[in-house]
């Protein structure tokens, strides 16, 4: 994993400094980086106890996508025709986001949601055995 980071960071170093990068730069976006809540898992005990957690990783992780330029005006408004190469400029791009500093505390939800399911279960089996 280290080598790939590294060979990715150089690639990236390489391609800044040839000019490549800049001549698209101007006008394709590339869009932040995810972070915060990506999403999370929930529980809530009949009593009202709610847990949740996050399912964000907190190592490394990959983002990938296309990224394009946005529709800009005509350059001259009185000429009246269509070109269909204008705005066709777009990109493709992979990123990799390492955190630094200390990994965070995650909260557990899995005793919470084993107790409700074990509470379930005894509820359920008392009211079989009341039908009967």
């Amino acid at each position: 994993m280290r080598a790939f980071v590294r060979n990715c960071l150089r690639a990236a170093s390489l391609l800044a400094l040839s000019g490549g990068a800049s001549a698209t730069a101007e006008q394709i976006y590339i869009p932040l980086a995810p972070n915060g809540p990506g999403g999370e898992d929930s529980i809530e005990t009949s009593s009202g106890t709610r847990c949740r957690q996050s399912i964000n990783s907190n190592g490394t992780y990959l983002d990938a996508g296309v990224a394009g330029t946005a529709a800009k005006p005509m350059p001259d408004a009185g000429r009246n025709y269509f070109t269909d190469t204008r705005d066709q400029q777009a990109m493709a791009y992979v990123r990799v986001t390492v955190p630094i500093g200390k990994r965070p505390k995650r909260i557990d939800c899995s005793s919470i949601y084993e107790l409700e399911i074990q509470r379930l279960q005894r509820e359920v089996e008392l009211l079989k055995m009341a039908a009967e």
